[in-house]
């Protein structure tokens, strides 16, 4: 499925958390997910954050259901020696829709040992009625959060960028 259609069918179905405590609760368990990601939190926190049935595009990849995504949250976790995703604000509208802007400090293992990168983005999730994130649309400039960092590809992206 699409964004488009999966966010049309999850609206048409009309399930969210009950009530403001249980979105608020919702959100604790993203933040707290994403605020040191690591392999090990993956282990412990997925089954309480994403819901079995989660559509999931971080701008890198689209990924649904809950066992999928944890081989590739895991397989992500794996490449980088540090990842760390502060939440700076979290918005919602009438439809339910929550969106939470970020700034993720990144730093990899395989290139550019030794050095923080940080970008921003926005996270675009709804709710189950368990709380569990059901879906995920990540809004962030990957260009410049990892494909900038990889030898080659990086100095040609800067080539691209200078062009413009």
């Amino acid at each position: 499925m699409t964004y488009l259609t999966t966010l049309a069918a999850l609206q048409a179905a009309g399930a969210m958390p009950a009530t403001a405590a249980d979105e608020s609760a919702a959100i604790a368990r993203f933040t707290r997910f994403f605020s040191d990601f690591s392999p090990n939190k993956i282990a412990v926190l997925l089954d309480q954050t994403y819901s079995p049935d989660v559509w999931f595009n971080d701008t890198l990849k689209t990924v649904i259901g809950r066992d999928t995504l944890r081989t590739y949250l895991k397989h992500s976790a794996e490449a980088v020696e540090s990842c760390v995703v502060d939440v700076k604000e979290t918005l919602k509208n009438e439809q339910g829709d929550f969106f939470i802007r970020w700034v993720m400090t990144i730093r990899f293992k395989k290139f550019k040992k030794g050095e923080d990168t940080q970008t921003i983005g926005m996270s675009h999730l709804r709710f189950d009625k368990a709380g569990l994130v059901c879906f995920h649309q990540d809004y962030w400039d990957s260009t410049a959060g990892i494909f900038e960092h990889i030898p080659v590809l990086g100095w040609i992206i800067g080539k691209i960028k200078a062009r413009l």
